[in-house]
């Protein structure tokens, strides 16, 4: 069925595009000094993610509707992480932080357990995280925040005596962005999923060594409250 075969088909086809970028990857790992950031805060739909509409549920794929999750075909999954080239294009900023001694966490709203996991882990992208790094609104830590994700990463953070400086997070929710920015340096995501110059600001914000983008140094990432949020929200009916 669609259903059982889907984790190891996106696996083989995650290969067929991953497999140019390791020359790549290692090049960045060897070159990576210091880190910037301690740790990066991500996000899962519309910030990992490019959710796309199932046409037989007539609904976006998104991590808060495990009944659409659990039923995608593995092409499925591929497209909702926005291709091939942008599952490798993610693969080598995450190698590059993880080689940068940045921990890498995801902040979601979705489900954990029968979402979030399961499709990371389709892709090959489910070892850049560590699982107890994973909350969703199925966690009892986020919970206990009343799933505002700010003040989880704020416990997060003070727990690992990091400074505002210290940490990055991005999300495409203006709502939660705001929430976040007097915490740590945060990114908003202008689209539906992080595009491809947003992930080489990241990479140049948290990996020493990286080229930043000018032109979204001064919208983009946000200090304190210092200007305001720009990007639209997008909605999933």
């Amino acid at each position: 069925s669609p259903r059982a075969c889907s984790h190891v088909l996106a696996s083989d086809l995650l290969h067929l595009a991953v497999s140019p970028t390791r020359v790549l990857e290692r090049s960045l790992a060897r070159s990576a000094g210091p880190p910037m950031k301690r740790g990066v805060f991500f996000d899962f739909d519309s910030t990992l993610t490019t959710p796309i509409k199932i046409a037989r549920f007539n609904r976006y794929a998104v991590a808060d509707r495990p009944e659409i999750f659990g039923n995608m075909t593995a092409e499925e999954i591929v497209a909702n992480f926005g291709g091939l080239p942008r599952l490798a294009r993610l693969r080598t900023l995450l190698t590059a932080l993880r080689e940068a001694s940045c921990e890498l966490f995801i902040v979601s709203i979705g489900f954990r357990d029968h979402c979030i996991l399961p499709h990371l882990r389709a892709v090959g992208l489910l070892d850049f995280f560590p699982l107890e790094n994973i909350y969703g609104q199925d966690s009892r830590e986020l919970r206990s925040y009343e799933c505002v994700k700010g003040r989880l990463i704020a416990s997060l953070m003070a727990a690992r005596s990091w400074s505002h400086e210290d940490a990055l997070f991005i999300d495409d929710s203006e709502k939660h962005i705001r929430a976040a920015a007097e915490i740590c340096n945060v990114l908003h995501v202008a689209g539906q999923g992080l595009s491809d110059s947003e992930l080489d600001h990241i990479q140049a914000l948290t990996c020493s060594g990286g080229v930043r983008d000018p032109a979204l140094a001064g919208t983009a990432t946000l200090a304190s409250g210092d200007r305001e949020v720009a990007g639209p929200e997008v909605s999933y009916n």
